[in-house]
């Protein structure tokens, strides 16, 4: 048996993280090797994530590999938006603007080190907060890749691609083909094709791999997710959620709402959240900040649009559990061009 027993966060599949702990009882006799090494994350990182993830004090942290380099920035935003603004200046400093804009405005010197877009990505917990990023980033002209663990026939477009596969009548034809008619349909009446083709190129490799066996295709998109199809070679920042980043690791990492109610994620009252709900949160963030090699950036918003309202928000409870010598609080000393409404006003 082979597993990591801090990195199980799929108990919404009805995954059991207990059954590290059954196996144990299963084969008292069974070596136990573990494998503490962590070659990915600086030792600042690995420190501050075996913290997290501890379930006492005595626990020894994982084994670090690499020296300790910057600590870890923490950041309090006044709002969501305000957050993502700061994300991506913290970026545009990082690589040293991607635009003449970026440098003209103050927010970038030009001296960035040699870091892609590729290189960072920011982790949330949940797809409602993908919204604002990805309207601060389609804003800021900074490329960008959006990625989900929500299954894939969970997806609009998606379902409609498989119903208009249904509806093909070319029993002659393979799957690829009776895909892109469907599709082309689709677009037609959409009169927008790009979500539509984007949805096709995610099931076209699966159904080449069924070789033209519909009851195969269709069962392996119900088992699929769009972080299936993440490709490490294009160009720009990751924007996924925590269990959409599982495997993965990039040079630079935000981890961003870390509010308590958001992560850990939970409703009602504090009080009333079942130990093992918490425990898999506390999984997840650790997961999140090992996906960092080199630098790690936690934030936060002091108000967040949030389950249909603006409501004050409180820093997450597992922030406390980082020694404060491990991080460092950044100011956001942003330079914000004026809106509309400004300028109407001069």
């Amino acid at each position: 048996a082979i597993g990591d027993p801090h990195q199980a966060i799929y108990g919404f599949r009805g995954a059991d993280a207990g059954c590290f702990d059954r196996f144990r009882s299963d084969y008292p006799d069974a070596t136990t090797v573990a494998l503490r090494r962590n070659y990915r994350s600086s030792g600042t990182i690995v420190a501050a994530s075996s913290q997290i993830i501890a379930t006492s004090a005595a626990e020894p942290i994982g084994e670090i590999v690499r020296e300790r380099h910057e600590r870890i920035t923490t950041h309090a935003a006044p709002s969501d938006r305000a957050e993502a603004e700061f994300v991506i200046a913290t970026i545009e400093q990082a690589i040293g603007g991607h635009s003449f804009f970026s440098i003209d405005s103050g927010r970038a010197d030009g001296r960035g080190a040699a870091l892609s877009f590729s290189d960072f990505a920011v982790l949330y917990r949940t797809d409602a907060q993908a919204a604002v990023l990805a309207e601060a980033f389609a804003h800021s002209g900074m490329p960008f890749r959006k990625h989900s663990h929500v299954p894939l026939a969970q997806e609009p477009i998606v379902r409609e691609l498989l119903d208009a596969l249904q509806a093909v009548e070319a029993p002659a034809a393979d799957l690829a083909v009776r895909l892109r008619i469907g599709a082309e349909r689709i677009g037609a009446e959409m009169g927008e094709s790009e979500p539509v083709e984007l949805a096709l190129q995610r099931l076209l490799p699966l159904a080449d791999g069924c070789g033209g066996d519909q009851t195969r295709f269709l069962d392996a998109v119900a088992l699929a997710t769009d972080a299936d199809f993440w490709d490490p070679r294009a160009d720009g920042v990751a924007l996924m959620t925590l269990h959409a980043a599982k495997g993965l690791e990039f040079a630079c990492v935000f981890i961003v709402g870390l509010e308590d109610g958001v992560l850990p994620l939970y409703w009602g009252k504090p009080d009333d959240v079942a130990a093992e709900e918490l425990g898999e949160e506390r999984r997840l963030f650790y997961v999140g900040m090992t996906r960092a090699k080199d630098r790690l950036v936690l934030t936060s918003a002091l108000k967040r649009f949030w389950r249909g309202r603006v409501r004050e928000q409180t820093p997450s409870p597992f922030l406390a559990d980082i020694e404060s010598e491990l991080l460092k609080q950044q100011q956001s000393n942003l330079r914000r061009k004026p809106d509309d409404r400004q300028l109407k006003l001069f």
